[in-house]
């Protein structure tokens, strides 16, 4: 009998080390849901489950892009809609206009109105936006072009050009003097203050631009950004929306929306303003009117079918990535979660034995006592 080292009880204490550690990684598992809360729980399937809620994320973040654009789309349809009731009251106009029953006075009064809703026209398209940029005006989807911005080339005092509504074009930026930037399209000019040196936003609300100038910006110093241009390339179309995340990121995840110009002057626009009316309008003029009128309400129609097929097609994409995460859900469940009623049988299981190597320590401790029986002679 040894009484320096009790080989029994080392062994029991051993297992019940065991099962205690046994029992804590149980009840971790069991308190958290997880079947992995650390890499030792199971390192492969940690970065595989990691990778599928990344993705999970980014399908989820997808479908919010989807229900965004459909937001977009739907008041896009709103604007449409409503100019094409201002284009059928207008052609209700020039079809009564372009007959003898009415003189030149009755004339002049449904001019005045076909002036009115011609403005009315415009202010919808400059007004129907979406988180400040224009939807009707073909100008969503454009960019600034840095290649032909001169004010954005090395040297120069600003750092970066925003649009927010901005129609393509040459826009020209320069510094008056005494805090003060001007930008022009050639047609109108826009002043704002920029009365402080160094870095700071100044804003164009008219035209939709916002440069940033750098910390060497000095506002009584106008020869080094006179005549600075700011390039807004067109929009190949009405704007791109991420609605997947399988990789293909600007290719098969995006969709792309038909541009939509709706806007008054121009010919890929409505157009509106080639009919040519004198100040009452002549039966002949009236009548070449509703050529134009018929025309634009072509115009408004075919934006409506774009807008209502890219809602289609945006719905359906959203209804795809939404079973792709419920699929990616499940598949990151495999993995990470944990299967109650098996850890709870294996926890049960190492209370057990715990508890039983703790009664056979106390059993290994008491074996030397009979050592002293001997002593006692």
């Amino acid at each position: 009998m040894r009484v320096n080292t009790n080989v029994n009880a080392l062994v029991a204490y051993r297992n019940l080390t065991n099962a205690n550690s046994a029992v804590s990684n149980s009840m971790e598992k069991l308190s958290t849901g997880f079947r992995i809360n650390k890499a030792s729980d199971d390192a492969a399937g940690l970065g595989i489950a990691n990778k599928l809620r990344a993705e999970n994320k980014a399908m989820t973040q997808a479908s919010r892009n989807a229900e965004q654009a459909t937001s977009m789309l739907q008041i896009a349809e709103g604007g449409a809609g409503t100019i094409q009731k201002m284009l059928e009251r207008m052609k209700e106009l020039a079809t009564q206009a372009g007959s003898d029953n009415v003189d030149d006075a009755g004339r002049g009064r449904i001019k005045a109105e076909w002036d009115q809703l011609k403005q009315e026209i415009t202010r919808t398209v400059d007004t129907t936006k979406f988180q400040g940029k224009k939807l009707l005006d073909g100008s969503f989807g454009a960019s600034v072009a840095t290649a032909g911005s001169s004010a954005l080339a090395s040297g120069t005092t600003f750092n970066d050009v925003k649009i927010s509504g901005a129609k393509a074009g040459l826009y020209t930026l320069s510094n008056t003097g005494a805090g003060v930037l001007s930008l022009t399209d050639g047609t109108t000019t826009e002043t704002a203050a920029a009365g402080a040196d160094g870095k700071q936003t100044v804003s164009f609300s008219r035209f939709g631009v916002s440069v940033e100038t750098t910390g060497s910006y000095d506002k009584d110093a106008t020869a080094a950004v006179q005549n600075g241009t700011i390039s807004v390339a067109p929009g190949s179309n009405g704007g791109d929306f991420l609605v997947s995340s399988s990789g293909d990121y600007d290719g098969q995840d995006l969709i792309s929306l038909d541009k939509v110009d709706l806007s008054m002057g121009t010919s890929a626009g409505l157009n509106l303003n080639s009919a040519t009316l004198t100040s009452n309008g002549t039966v002949g003029e009236w009548q070449d009117a509703i050529d134009v009128v018929d025309t634009a309400i072509g115009k408004v129609n075919t934006a409506l079918g774009s807008i209502g097929a890219s809602q289609n097609r945006i719905s359906y994409a959203q209804e795809n990535v939404k079973t792709t995460i419920v699929n990616f859900s499940a598949a990151e469940s495999v993995i990470r979660d944990l299967d109650m009623a098996e850890e709870m049988t294996r926890f049960s299981k190492s209370n057990i034995i715990s508890q039983a190597a703790q009664s056979m320590l106390a059993q290994a401790n008491q074996s030397t006592q009979g050592v002293l029986q001997l002593l006692r002679g």
